[in-house]
């Protein structure tokens, strides 16, 4: 070997004497020497170029490393880290020196990461991936571990790639923001939608002018209205016209039916849910009705039926102006106007104990009581030709009443109120073509002793008869228009007259002057 080592200094020493020679004459020990060495060169030159090769694969590799924004860490199997990109030190804020040369278990010790995947990568032999966290950063990562193995089947080197998924995660947030907003202003289309159906609270019954004007008052205020009265009378009309003449009309509108939810999803539906709060929030969180109507206005509907475990979050909500969602801790801080309605009487249920006394008082600040149908009967009229103008240009028919049939219509009780009327007045459009309604199809509609007034059946003295209809003339005039002096003046009479057949008749006069 030494000899050989020689022999390269002096072929080194007089190469370009060599060059310059035609030929050399050697030996056989000689040219085997050199044959040996001539392969020795070119085995060294083959080396050097593959160095080269690798290298640059490795400059090119963290050249594109660099570039993205995946950050990149090379482990050996003694888990010493060797190389990282640009992105790796921004995901972890870390400096190059805190990590080059470190094991990566150095980096679990101190704080820096929670977990690290090089055990897991060594153990199974393969590709791992699992979510973790920056503690220096704050920042959720996807991690994956892959393993590189040398010739003999063993692990060479790890490369772990971490993907910054904060972004991701706020964009998802933003996402389901905007998903939540465009629920809200859906919500508030369909609300104009239906006041734009039923815009206006249709009737000229002293009741219901003064009905108007109480709503005129405390529209624009943001007291909690409690709206009472029967199926069908319009309390759902009343909280539109409440609702359009507020300070709120171009925010929110949110309705809530509390019976037609089922009890066990009234709390989430009304205060929302977090992840995980329960079989089925899993992977998202949901708004609550009360934050899609925050800043406007909502509308609790048959508020009777809200169960009495619900009642005292309600009322919490009213007090405190704030929520906390199911399965969270934060409150939210609220500014929401709150309308309720009700058919059913809360003071016999507050009695029964199926109504808290507290939650009525907070719900009750300003009282509406919409008359049923049968105690504004001089509305019928108008009533009914509004809905049969919309059913004859909806069915495209050009009906219209006799004056029987109106009467017919008018002595009528109308259990359901404004809403059987509604559909009785379509039904009465679609049943056949002819195009006048009379009195006998509605009486063959309604059934005769529905529409019959007592007075024309023949079951009363002339003298009985003439008082019955003396008594509903009075009283219908009384109460369409509020005093016995108009009352009188519509009539033809004096107020005297109006004042003594009403005490004759039995016809109470405590609120008209």
């Amino acid at each position: 070997m030494a000899n050989l080592i020689k022999i390269n200094e002096m072929l080194k020493a007089n190469n370009q004497k060599f060059v310059d020679m035609e030929h050399v004459e050697v030996n056989d020990n000689a040219y085997e020497i050199i044959k040996a060495y001539e392969t020795l060169l070119m085995r060294q030159k083959e080396i050097i170029n593959d160095l080269e090769i690798r290298k640059q694969r490795h400059i090119d590799a963290f050249t594109i490393g660099d570039a993205i924004l995946d950050g990149i860490c090379v482990v050996d199997v003694n888990g010493i880290v060797t190389e990282i990109n640009e992105s790796y030190m921004e995901i972890t804020g870390l400096k190059e020196d805190k990590i080059i040369g470190k094991n990566i278990s150095a980096l679990v010790d101190k704080g820096y990461i929670k977990k690290s995947i090089f055990p897991e990568v060594m153990n199974k032999k393969e590709k791992v991936s699992f979510l973790s966290e920056i503690n220096t950063t704050n920042k959720k990562v996807l991690v994956t571990g892959n393993p590189f193995f040398n010739d003999d089947g063993n692990i060479a080197w790890i490369l772990i790639v971490v993907r910054d998924l904060t972004e991701m995660t706020n964009l998802k947030e933003r996402l389901w923001i905007a998903e939540e907003e465009s629920k809200r202003c859906m919500i508030t289309l369909d609300s104009l939608r239906a006041m734009k159906e039923d815009s206006s609270l249709i009737g000229e019954n002293i009741k219901m002018k003064k009905l108007k004007e109480l709503i005129s008052n405390v529209a624009k205020t943001d007291a909690a209205i409690l709206i009472t009265g029967e199926t069908g009378c319009g309390k759902e009309v009343v909280a539109n016209e409440i609702y359009y003449n507020s300070n709120r009309k171009d925010l929110p509108f949110v309705k809530v039916n509390c019976a037609a939810i089922p009890e066990s999803l009234l709390e989430s539906e009304l205060f929302g849910y977090e992840k995980g709060a329960f079989t089925g929030a899993r992977n998202k969180k949901k708004l609550g009705l009360f934050e899609m109507a925050n800043n406007g206005t909502i509308l609790l509907d048959e508020i009777g039926a809200m169960p009495l475990s619900l009642q005292s979050k309600l009322l919490r909500v009213l007090q405190e102006k704030e929520i906390i969602r199911v399965g969270g801790t934060k409150s939210i801080k609220l500014d929401v106007r709150v309308i309720s309605a009700t058919n059913q009487d809360l003071q016999i249920l507050i009695e029964e104990g199926k109504f808290r006394e507290d939650l009525f008082y907070r719900l009750n600040v300003v009282p509406i009581k919409i008359p049923p149908l049968r105690e504004r009967k001089d509305d019928i009229p108008l009533l009914t030709h509004m809905f049969l103008e919309k059913y004859n240009s909806k069915y495209d028919k050009a009906k219209r009443f006799d004056t029987m049939a109106m009467l017919a219509l008018e002595n009528y009780e109308w259990p359901g109120n404004v809403r059987e009327l509604q559909n009785f007045v379509e039904r009465l459009v679609v049943v056949d073509d002819e195009p006048i309604i009379s009195y006998n199809k509605i009486s063959a509609l309604m059934g005769q002793n529905s529409v019959t007034p007592d007075i024309v059946n023949g079951n009363l003295t002339l003298n009985e008869a003439v008082s019955k209809f003396e008594r509903e003339i009075i009283k219908d005039a009384l109460d369409k228009h509020g005093t016995t002096y108009k009352a009188a003046e519509a009539l033809g009479v004096s107020q005297s007259t109006i004042s003594r057949k009403a005490k004759a008749l039995g016809i109470k006069l405590n609120n008209v002057g």
